[in-house]
């Protein structure tokens, strides 16, 4: 369930320089989906992650674009550029998120669909015997909206690949991240049925940080602070424990206006999450923080 806190704020934060921690290396591994297509490299899920966990981490994207997971597929993440990178570049990973199976739903990939089980596993087990044991966290691929696009099959993604994957993690001890669940209703994020926009980027990058972070603010909304700069613009922030809060603006609140997911990016300083913002002269602008929760 989303949960909603917000508040149209005065206050004025200071800022410090957070402390910096030992990188921990967190390798991205999908299709399109992950690779960022249709949107700017900034406007990547794991480059917002980037900004979310801050200097202590370390994320690469190694996303690469119409790989399946089934090794019988049309094009194997096994046999892309980015699967030995992703191993080690050049260090190993701490942490692996795995995201695929969109394009294996296609017809002729699922086809081999009996092979996804014994695929996935063999992938896991390709990070998990490195030597830094990374943690591997696998995902559910984000809903197919209406009919899909380029033949991606939306009844293949939500009723065998999804639960396959929630299967596959109860059954060998995996944390799974459930993209389908979390952003199911939510076609206005995937313009073209399939690939996330910078908004659903936004909430993607923060559902995987609440689950590898957990909730340290232990049940408490986070405050939010705003710091006006003169030329109309502003700095929204608030706690860096509230990575996972997700800033929405609207104009008016009431009638039909509508809270809009901020796609700019903000940054983890380690003691705030910190946005900047240009409010349009005479306009109005009203924030809050939506946690997005699987």
């Amino acid at each position: 369930m989303f949960q909603t806190r917000f508040l149209m704020v005065s206050l004025i934060c200071l800022f410090q320089t957070g402390v910096v921690l030992a990188a921990t290396n967190v390798a991205c591994v999908g299709d399109s989906i992950t690779f960022g297509s249709g949107i700017s490299y900034g406007e990547t899920y794991p480059n917002k992650l980037q900004k979310l966990l801050g200097p202590g981490y370390s994320v690469k994207n190694f996303g690469v674009s119409g790989t399946t997971l089934l090794k019988n597929g049309d094009s194997p993440y096994w046999n892309s550029s980015a699967y030995t990178p992703s191993h080690g570049n050049p260090t190993p990973p701490d942490i692996v998120i795995i995201m695929l199976g969109s394009n294996d739903s296609k017809p002729w990939n699922w086809t081999y669909g009996g092979n996804f089980v014994t695929n996935y596993t063999e992938l896991i087990a390709t990070y998990t015997n490195l030597p830094t044991h990374p943690r591997v966290l696998i995902c559910t691929p984000p809903p197919v909206f209406g009919a899909g696009a380029f033949s991606i099959d939306p009844g293949i993604v939500a009723t065998s690949i999804a639960p396959t994957v929630r299967q596959l993690g109860a059954n060998l001890g995996f944390e799974v991240i459930d993209m389908h669940a979390a952003l199911a209703g939510h076609a206005e994020w995937f313009p073209d049925t399939v690939h996330p926009d910078s908004h659903g980027s936004t909430v993607m990058a923060a559902i995987v940080y609440t689950t590898l972070k957990g909730d340290t603010m232990n049940g408490a909304a986070p405050s939010l602070g705003l710091t006006l700069t003169g030329n109309n613009n502003a700095v929204v922030d608030w706690p860096a424990a509230g990575a996972g809060w997700v800033l929405q603006t609207t104009s008016g609140l009431g009638g039909t206006n509508s809270w809009v997911v901020e796609n700019r990016l903000a940054s983890n300083d380690g003691i705030s999450i910190c946005f900047n913002n240009n409010v349009t002269a005479g306009g109005t602008a009203m924030f809050r923080l939506w946690r997005p929760t699987n």
